[in-house]
């Protein structure tokens, strides 16, 4: 099991007996495998797009930085500074 990926590092184990303790689950999705799933048919990517566009779905926006920024925000990323994904406004 990993959290995030950002850096490219392996991730360090989650032991299943601390989960277990608080009745708890880590779970994870990657969109790229449902699309290159034999069969898939672009319905789930539609769903999950509808879903987003109706709000009930949404990305978690860790921090906002202004454009002229976008080499801090990289940086703060770099460093594992940041949480959900950075917003570089123009």
């Amino acid at each position: 099991m990993t959290y995030g990926a950002s850096s490219r590092q392996t991730a360090s184990a989650v032991a299943p007996s601390r989960l277990a303790v608080d009745s708890i689950a880590v779970a994870g999705f990657w969109v790229i495998p449902l699309i290159a799933r034999n069969g898939a048919s672009g319905v789930e990517l539609a769903e999950l797009l509808d879903l987003t566009a109706r709000c009930r779905l949404r990305p978690l926006a860790g921090a906002e930085y202004d454009l002229a920024r976008a080499r801090d925000a990289h940086e703060d990323l770099l460093g594992r500074r940041t949480k959900g994904k950075l917003v570089l406004r123009p």
